[in-house]
């Protein structure tokens, strides 16, 4: 359910980015492991540093569809929906939880299904589309949790640590939503 801050659902708070958040971001850094599931070599990032944090805080601010995720008032992540297209009713669905002690407790799904709601619904959407690296097996679960459909493979599309990984290419239309619902 919206409310004048943002979403809310069973475990988290969706709202839009605020003065504060670069220093809540900045605090959790970026976690190795989190860092090679968006198909990042971890070692070739530079360190995470307060700027980069405002940084992150501005760009994300500056997207009309991005919301902060948080748990009992602290920052997870983030969840957008980018290239909203309002002729073909479509956009792209990006997540980024960055607290490695809260994956897998259903925030990420719960994110998920609350971005999911208001864009079939408030915004009307008919397509929501998204990308992610074959290996992360976590985050895809969430995903067909979701109701979102393996649609193709880019095959060896993503360069990690030395050796190609596909790309997994999922999508959902608002009828199957509505039907899961």
């Amino acid at each position: 359910m919206a409310d004048d801050l943002g979403l809310s659902g069973q475990y988290v708070r969706l709202r839009k980015p605020r003065l504060g958040d670069a220093e809540a971001r900045f605090a959790l850094g970026n976690d190795p492991e989190i860092v090679r599931m968006f198909g990042v070599v971890p070692e070739s990032l530079p360190a995470y540093t307060i700027e980069a944090a405002r940084r992150w805080g501005a760009e994300l601010s500056a997207k009309p569809h991005a919301w902060i995720v948080e748990h009992q008032g602290r920052l997870l992540g983030e969840i957008r929906l980018d290239d909203l297209d309002s002729y073909d009713r479509r956009a792209r669905l990006a997540i980024g939880l960055y607290d490695p002690g809260k994956l897998g407790k259903g925030y990420g799904r719960d994110a998920v299904r609350l971005v999911l709601t208001h864009a079939f619904q408030a915004l009307d959407l008919h397509r929501i589309s998204l990308r992610v690296v074959a290996y992360n097996l976590r985050t895809i679960h969430c995903y067909k949790a979701c109701g979102f459909v393996e649609e193709g493979r880019e095959r060896e599309a993503a360069f990690v640590a030395g050796e190609w990984h596909d790309d997994v290419m999922m999508g959902l239309l608002s009828h199957e939503f509505r039907a899961a619902g």
